[in-house]
């Protein structure tokens, strides 16, 4: 076979893959639209017009996906006593928060940082819960002070080991001894879960760092059982990210509703369960965890213990709410190797180097109805690092420089990992509402870059 057929084969192939797996088609709130040269749209914004007015890289949220798919999930839950706490190290930028805090979202967050966030939008403390393996001293006596907007505690520390609960507890005395109220504790109890669709985001088998071991966790739960300065109000798990399948929810669940028989048999009553979140979604051929499907697994197991249901989903909401501008800046090709070259790099999408994860990535203008001509490029960032990618082996339609692309739901994890590595600006970040839009991050200058350094 000659080198001009095999390549014509794999322009066909890539072609056919490339149709099958528009991501407008899953992806709510955007859209082609026009005629010959049809444009995507975030609601009713062209977003090369946003790419005109703030500039590349940017990053792009639709203020209506956002709600849809808080209010997806919590119609998914119906009248099961439940509260969706969203992961706050998703994406916490401060107009994406607000919007979830206006629909009366409760918030997970892992970090003295991430509170502050919550701070400045006078979230109630009764809407958060704080979890993470490492919590600081400093940190635990912010959130022992946290009240909110409405007076009150934080609904609950999710403890991860014995170590932290004695420093919490050494905390909380002195809270409570200076007028505050007692501590709400949830230990973390690792359920031996394997799930999540790469090793760097599983967290739910015993040589992963979080949580503890449940016999070591029922004897601190029977050693503080009455403790003056803490009071035992849940439990929680974790158990990965991006699981597409409810069976792995389901075998936790299990586990967590025997311990909590267990410890009603010792007069703990526990007022909820927190199983955590990790529900997948699709980036390219990945099935989506249907939230219809997860509840009613999860309601019918909880309803006979009496207790609340706690999820904590962050990807869930805003990984499809968002998408990556950058533009091309370059093609090229060595030994029919072809390079696109653009302006957006690792340190804007660390995840496909990270995880080892694939998102979409398409022309924003899609000329006479399709992506005729699609071959096999390697998408690449202006870094000095041959693991500078966002996307290998990827099918694109035929681009030169100064055509823009869109990289698919990278509404999770996109911004909130990004670096100043190689003196970067970090991008910016853009929310549509309609047919508005407006900045709510502006792009870094190099004077932000060096703010705090001396000479």
């Amino acid at each position: 076979m000659s080198a001009a057929t095999r390549r014509s084969r794999q322009a066909k192939r890539a072609a056919g893959h490339t149709a099958s797996a528009d991501p407008t088609t899953y992806t709510p709130n955007f859209a082609y639209r026009g005629g010959r040269e049809a444009e995507v749209y975030c609601e009713g914004v062209r977003l090369s017009r946003i790419a005109e007015a703030a500039g590349t890289p940017a990053y792009v949220y639709s203020r209506a996906s956002i709600e849809g798919a808080y209010r997806q999930l919590d119609r998914a839950f119906g009248a099961l006593p439940h509260a969706l706490c969203y992961a706050v190290k998703a994406n916490s930028n401060l107009a994406v928060l607000r919007i979830l805090a206006r629909l009366g979202s409760s918030f997970d967050i892992v970090s003295g940082g991430e509170l502050d966030r919550l701070r400045r939008l006078r979230v109630p403390g009764k809407r958060i819960v704080f979890s993470g393996v490492g919590k600081t001293r400093e940190e635990i006596r912010e959130a022992l002070k946290y009240s909110g907007a409405s007076g009150g505690g934080i609904l609950a520390f999710n403890v991860e080991s014995a170590a932290e609960l004695d420093l919490l507890v050494e905390e909380a005395a002195r809270h409570v001894k200076a007028g505050g109220s007692r501590a709400a504790v949830a230990m973390r109890v690792n359920p031996d879960v394997m799930a999540g669709a790469h090793p760097h985001i599983s967290t739910g088998h015993h040589h992963h760092k979080f949580g503890v071991d449940w016999a070591e966790t029922r004897r601190l739960y029977v050693a503080h059982k009455d403790s003056r300065w803490i009071e035992w109000r849940g439990i929680t798990a974790h158990i990965g990210s991006q699981i597409l399948s409810v069976a792995p929810y389901r075998q936790a669940l299990a586990r967590l509703a025997s311990y909590v028989r267990d410890l009603a048999r010792k007069g703990i009553r526990l007022e909820h369960i927190d199983i955590g979140g990790g529900f997948g979604v699709r980036y390219t051929k990945e099935g989506a965890l249907a939230p219809a499907d997860l509840a009613r697994a999860l309601a019918e197991m909880m309803r006979p213990l009496g207790c609340r249901l706690l999820v904590e989903p962050g990807r869930a909401i805003v990984g499809p709410a968002g998408v990556l501008l950058t533009r091309v800046l370059y093609v090229k090709e060595n030994r029919g190797k072809a390079f696109v070259i653009v302006d957006a790099a690792m340190n804007d999408l660390i995840r496909p180097v990270l995880y080892g994860a694939t998102h979409a990535i398409t022309p924003a203008v899609r000329a006479n109805g399709s992506f005729r001509g699609a071959r096999k490029v390697d998408v690449v960032g202006p870094i000095c690092e041959s693991a500078d990618f966002l996307a290998r082996d990827w099918p694109l339609a035929p681009v030169k420089a100064g055509d823009l692309l869109i990289v698919w739901t990278a509404g999770a994890y996109g911004f909130v990992q990004s670096s100043n590595y190689n003196a970067r600006r970090r991008a910016a970040e853009v929310l549509v509402e309609g047919r508005r839009f407006r900045t709510v991050r502006r792009r870094q200058s190099c004077d932000d870059l060096v703010r705090g350094e001396t000479v």
